[in-house]
């Protein structure tokens, strides 16, 4: 193998819990697993550590696959460990996975399966299978490379070893972008952290891939029919991509480089101020993907199809009409002249949400500047008054209080 290191690769990996590869071992003898090996992100950065002597990337989790039943290998070890130690998280049945966590490590544990795609994007049709058929599924190179936790080999029919040596990122077999189009931005996010390079062929399938879509669904379709490589499974992507950890500006300038953005929509592929937008969006802590969106042609109609949370497309709908709002008003009259009072009379008399407004400035209207003093200054100013004290001097509850209140907070404002 091209590449390997001459420090033997073992099962005693430092940064894992001590005899945590022996316990996994001895519940898949026990539970007739027949075959048992990590694969995917921590076998490839393992490798890149040896190979390069780079510092190693913290794992979020360990990938199994097991030529045997998940959930006979998870009970097994629950029996062997203790269910206090061994929590099941999610099983699901129709992939043949289970998720678990053994003393707060994390593991996805898949049973070798091959995938038949039926339709482009869409989820596959599975069938069990043996692991050295299983890692033709995976996405690239580096992540097809399996480490038998039974035999101490390292199992890599697709030359990942050598892609890791020559830090590039190649898909496995020509159909890989069609079948999934997230991989696409899996593999421009793996390239802006790991400083990998995507090869020639990879650019090239990309790029002619993308240039026969739309495919049988089109974004003038209704959102909730989108497959889900371009929606729930594209959003999972997105996240991990804005999650803080990644290098989300070169994963994303190499997306509308290679054109990818359009799988999303059409104008976040050719506007060039998404970088502010997320910038802002961390500054301010709000969600940096509704950000993101925020800039498309049509964000809520977006938002649906990637299945965002409901309250974050509620955002998305109020950010619209607060540039609406401002845009009409400042057809008759200078909004830049208004005193905070008047700002904060237009924006707290419609009940928007204050991430509503954080996403609005994320987008840099003309009055942004405005939106952000509310947001850090205005909206935080109070009457010295208290409505204690207005009851202490003979006012009554009720909405003239309210107005009170109101009046003496805008005094306070004019100050500003």
């Amino acid at each position: 193998m091209k590449g390997l290191p001459k420090a033997k690769f073992t099962d005693e990996f430092p940064n894992l819990p001590q005899g945590l590869c022996k316990n996994l071992t001895l519940a898949a003898d026990q539970a007739a697993v027949k075959r048992i090996a990590i694969v995917g992100g921590f076998v490839r950065d393992e490798l890149s550590h040896l190979i390069h002597n780079e510092s190693k990337h913290n794992f979020r989790d360990i990938d199994l696959v097991i030529e045997g039943s998940v959930k006979d290998f998870a009970m097994q070890l629950q029996k062997n460990l203790g269910k206090s130690n061994v929590i099941i998280n999610r099983l699901n049945p129709s992939y043949l996975t289970i998720e678990l966590k053994i003393n707060d490590v994390a593991i996805d544990v898949a049973r070798a399966r091959i995938e038949r795609y039926e339709n482009l994007a869409e989820n596959p049709k599975i069938a069990p299978s043996e692991i050295n058929k299983d890692l033709f599924r995976r996405d690239f190179t580096i992540n097809s490379i399996a480490f038998d936790l039974k035999s101490k080999e390292l199992i890599d029919p697709y030359e990942g070893i050598n892609s890791i040596s020559e830090k590039k990122i190649e898909f496995i077999h020509d159909k890989s972008v069609s079948e999934d189009p997230t991989r696409v931005f899996r593999a421009s996010r793996y390239s802006a952290r790991l400083g990998f390079n995507l090869t020639p062929l990879a650019i090239k399938q990309i790029r002619s891939t993308i240039k026969t879509w739309p495919w049988h669904w089109t974004t003038q379709m209704p959102p909730e029919n989108a497959p889900a490589a371009l929606a729930t499974r594209l959003r999972m992507e997105l996240e991990l991509l804005f999650d803080g950890t990644e290098q989300w500006r070169g994963a994303l300038q190499q997306l509308q480089e290679l054109g990818a953005l359009i799988l999303l929509d059409q104008e976040l592929q050719n506007n060039k101020h998404w970088e502010q937008r997320i910038s802002w969006a961390f500054k301010l802590g709000v969600s940096p993907l509704t950000a993101f969106i925020a800039g498309s042609s049509n964000p809520y109609c977006l938002g649906m199809r990637l299945q965002i949370p409901k309250k974050e497309q509620q955002l998305l709908i109020e950010s619209k009409e607060i540039m609406d709002h401002f845009c009409s008003i400042s057809l008759s009259e200078n909004i830049e002249v208004w005193d905070p009072s008047r700002w904060c009379e237009e924006i707290e008399s419609t009940n928007w949400k204050p991430e509503s407004i954080a996403i609005t400035i994320c987008l840099m209207p003309s009055f942004w500047s405005f939106l952000l003093r509310w947001w850090e200054k205005w909206r935080l100013v109070k009457s010295k008054i208290t409505a204690k004290d207005l009851l202490q001097t003979g006012w009554k509850s009720g909405p003239e209080l309210g107005l009170e209140l109101k009046r003496l907070r805008y005094i306070e404002l004019k100050k500003k």
